[in-house]
């Protein structure tokens, strides 16, 4: 399992050098085909006017930062796939809820100003988003971010190098936003950061008025985040609680340390982000149970395209392929086109290669026949 905080694969190359630290990263990210999002440090450690983004939220602005890439701070529209934006998720319904939070909430980041001074910008991170009506996988999202958050990128030189697999099984707003910290800071040499308990909370985004009790805030917010992280993510988040002085001597801050998992760590983290999610609550509180295997013969086998109706097809991912990048026409129009085009050869067509096949298909229909 790579390490997070390993940059061995991300050196800078000198043709880059007109570029910020963030976007060359993103550069090589994008040339690589990285499985990472380099995310500016400054949007890492900044805090929200009220409340803050939901974790559906900051996932798709961080796939939105990936796609756009060393162009992130460009003056440009830029086009993400529904399928690519929704991550993990398996629909399209929570898109536009999404869009309109990054449009809507107001984040505050540490920048300078134009005559290079210390200041915070407040603004939205996206200026204008176009989404296409059709729910199918490949139907776009057109957006801009926002003038200050393009700056802020054009300036940015330390970033966090977020790994995608961890991001995108991460449940919590609180876990996603307690992990960016992490991926920002593991490389450096302290890795302790410190804060008074009022600036932690506007780090995490936690609403005003939730979890009033350090008590709570501590169970509910630092223990559970760092329950996800430390099963997921490829470091350890361990804490102190700094207390002050007179009656009851209450928390007044806390003392945040990320630390490498050892290899033998690493090793188990990269099952689990393996596995499936279901389960995965069970596992980290220990209280999985033992599944009895199927027998044999109900195991699921490779099977041949079917040869009727896709309406009563039980392979679901034939459907979602479909789905996704059947541009909206009837599964049955496209899947008869597919028989037609592939004659005999689809007799012998099983499993991956089968799917792939089905996938290809779909989207040359559509390249050839358009929308309906």
């Amino acid at each position: 399992m790579k390490l997070d905080s390993d940059t061995v694969e991300i050196e800078v190359p000198p043709e880059l050098e007109g570029l910020s630290r963030t976007l060359r990263v993103a550069d090589v990210i994008r040339r690589g085909d990285l499985e990472f999002v380099s995310k500016p440090g400054e949007l890492v450690e900044s805090e929200f006017e009220a409340g803050s983004l939901s974790a559906a939220a900051r996932k798709a602005f961080a796939l939105m930062i990936r796609k756009a890439g060393p162009e992130a701070g460009d003056d440009k529209i830029f086009t993400i796939t529904k399928k690519e934006l929704r991550g993990s998720h398996k629909g399209n319904e929570r898109i536009q809820a999404v869009m309109d939070e990054l449009l809507r909430v107001i984040v505050r980041i540490r920048t300078t100003s134009k005559k290079g001074k210390p200041a915070i910008m407040s603004q939205s991170l996206l200026s204008s988003c176009v989404e296409e009506t059709a729910e199918d996988g490949m139907s776009v999202v057109e957006y801009a971010f926002s003038d200050n958050f393009k700056r802020v990128m054009q300036r940015s030189e330390y970033y966090a190098r977020v790994n995608l697999g961890v991001m995108l099984s991460l449940q919590s707003r609180y876990s996603l936003t307690l992990y960016d910290l992490g991926c920002l800071i593991i490389n450096r040499h302290n890795r302790v950061v410190k804060m008074d308990v009022d600036e932690l909370r506007r780090r995490l985004g936690v609403p005003e008025g939730s979890f009033k009790n350090f008590a709570e805030f501590r169970r509910d917010v630092l223990a559970k985040s760092k329950a996800e992280i430390d099963q997921l993510a490829d470091f350890l988040v361990e804490w102190e609680e700094v207390r002050g002085s007179g009656r009851g001597r209450p928390v007044v801050a806390v003392k945040l340390t990320f630390n490498p998992k050892d290899p033998v760590e690493q090793e188990e983290t990269a099952k689990e982000l393996d596995r499936p999610k279901v389960g995965r609550r069970a596992r980290r509180d220990g209280t999985a149970e033992t599944v009895v295997p199927l027998p044999v013969r109900a195991l699921p086998v490779n099977k041949p395209f079917p040869s009727g109706t896709l309406h009563f097809c039980s392979d679901q991912r034939l459907l979602t392929i479909v789905a996704d990048y059947g541009g909206g026409w009837d599964k049955d129009l496209v899947a008869s086109a597919y028989r037609e085009t592939m004659g005999s050869r689809l007799e012998s067509l099983t499993g991956q290669a089968l799917y792939k096949s089905w996938e290809g298909f779909c989207k040359s229909f559509v390249g050839r026949r358009g929308r309906p």
